[in-house]
C-alpha cells in the first residue's frame, strides 16, 4: 500500500512539473525580442531628426548649423550609405538598405530576413510632419508636402498591420502639435505622459530642404530645436541625433552633416569614418539590444564622444 502511495505521489509531482514547464514555454515564445533596458547605457531616450541633400561643406556654411556643431560631437566624416534618399532610410532604422536602389517604396514582409528596430521596441514613435490622418495607415507615395519615402517605418507590413499607431502626424501650422504636445506633457509629469525611447522626425519636403534648399532647413531646425523641444533639464537623458539623408546630388563621397547633442555629450569634432549604421548599431548598444542586419552588425558603436 505504502509503495502504491509513494508511486501515486511521484506521479502527482511529476505531473506538476511537466505542467509548469509547459505553461513556461507558452508564455516564452522562441523568437521573441529581449526587452531594452530601462535606463541606457550612455542617454535613456533618444530623437533621430533627417534633413535632406546636402554636402557636409554646404551645411557648414550656414552659420546656424556651423554654431550648432560647436554645441556637440560634430562629425567630419560621416557618411551616407547610399543613393538616392530612401535606401538611407531604410539603413538608420534596419540596418539594411535590402538592395533597394530607388525612390520607389517597398512592403516588407513580416518576417526574420526584414526586421526593424520596430522589431526590438515597442516604445518607438515616427513624427512625420503632414502626414494624412485618414485612411489609417495611409500608404500612398505621397500627398502635398508629405512623402512617405522619408518616413522609412510604413515600409515594414509588421507596421502597416500591427503598429501603425505609432506613425504620428505633426500639423506644422499648429502651435500646439502632436509633437509639441508630447514634449510639453512629459516636462509636466514625466512618470504620467513618457516619451518613447526611440524618436525619428521627418520634416516635410520644405522644413527638410528636400524642396526649398539648406538655408530654409537651417531655419526651420532653429525653430525645432529652440522653440519645440527645448532641451532642458526636465530632458536629461536625451541624445538629439541631427542628420541628413544623404550628399547633394549623386556625390560619390556622401559626406554629411551630423552631430550629436545631448546632457551626455563632450562636444567637440569626431574625425572617425562613421555611417547611418554606426548611429543605429549604437542605439542597439546603448539600450542592450540585438543587431538586425549585416549593415549595423558590421558598425562599431560610437565611442570617445559620451560624459
Amino acid at each position: 500500500m505504502r509503495k502504491q502511495q509513494g508511486f501515486f505521489w511521484m506521479s502527482w509531482v511529476m505531473f506538476l512539473t511537466l505542467l509548469v514547464f509547459s505553461a513556461a514555454v507558452v508564455v516564452s515564445p522562441a523568437h521573441s525580442a529581449p526587452a531594452p533596458a530601462a535606463h541606457g547605457k550612455h542617454f535613456d531616450r533618444v530623437i533621430i531628426i533627417v534633413l535632406e541633400n546636402q554636402n557636409y561643406t554646404s551645411a557648414m556654411k550656414n552659420k546656424f548649423m556651423s554654431d550648432l556643431a560647436q554645441q556637440g560631437a560634430a562629425f567630419t566624416n560621416f557618411k551616407g550609405i547610399a543613393h538616392p534618399s530612401y535606401p538611407n532610410y531604410l539603413a538608420m532604422i534596419a540596418g539594411s538598405t535590402f538592395d533597394v536602389h530607388s525612390d520607389s517604396q517597398k512592403n516588407f514582409p513580416d518576417d526574420d530576413q526584414h526586421r526593424s528596430i520596430a522589431n526590438l521596441m515597442e516604445d518607438w514613435r515616427n513624427y512625420a510632419e503632414d502626414y494624412p490622418v485618414n485612411p489609417q495607415p495611409f500608404l500612398g507615395g505621397s500627398r502635398g508636402r508629405y512623402a512617405r519615402k522619408h518616413v522609412p517605418f510604413l515600409s515594414f507590413q509588421r507596421v502597416q498591420q500591427k503598429s501603425f499607431h505609432n506613425v504620428v502626424s505633426v500639423d506644422t501650422h499648429d502651435v500646439n502639435n502632436a509633437f509639441v504636445t508630447d514634449i510639453a506633457a512629459y516636462k509636466r509629469d514625466a512618470a504620467k505622459n513618457p516619451l518613447p525611447r526611440y524618436m525619428f522626425y521627418s520634416p516635410n519636403l520644405d522644413d527638410d530642404g528636400h524642396d526649398t534648399g539648406m538655408n530654409v532647413a537651417a531655419e526651420w531646425l532653429q525653430k525645432f530645436l529652440n522653440t519645440w523641444l527645448k532641451l532642458d533639464d526636465k530632458l536629461k537623458g536625451t541624445l538629439v541625433v541631427v542628420t541628413f539623408d544623404e550628399s547633394e546630388g549623386r556625390e560619390k563621397t556622401n559626406r554629411i552633416y551630423t552631430v550629436f547633442l545631448g546632457d551626455m555629450i563632450k562636444p567637440g569634432p569626431v574625425n572617425n569614418e562613421y555611417s547611418h549604421y554606426s548611429v543605429l548599431r549604437t542605439i542597439e548598444d546603448n539600450f542592450g539590444l540585438p543587431t538586425l542586419n549585416s549593415g549595423d552588425g558590421g558598425a562599431t558603436p560610437i565611442g570617445d564622444i559620451w560624459k
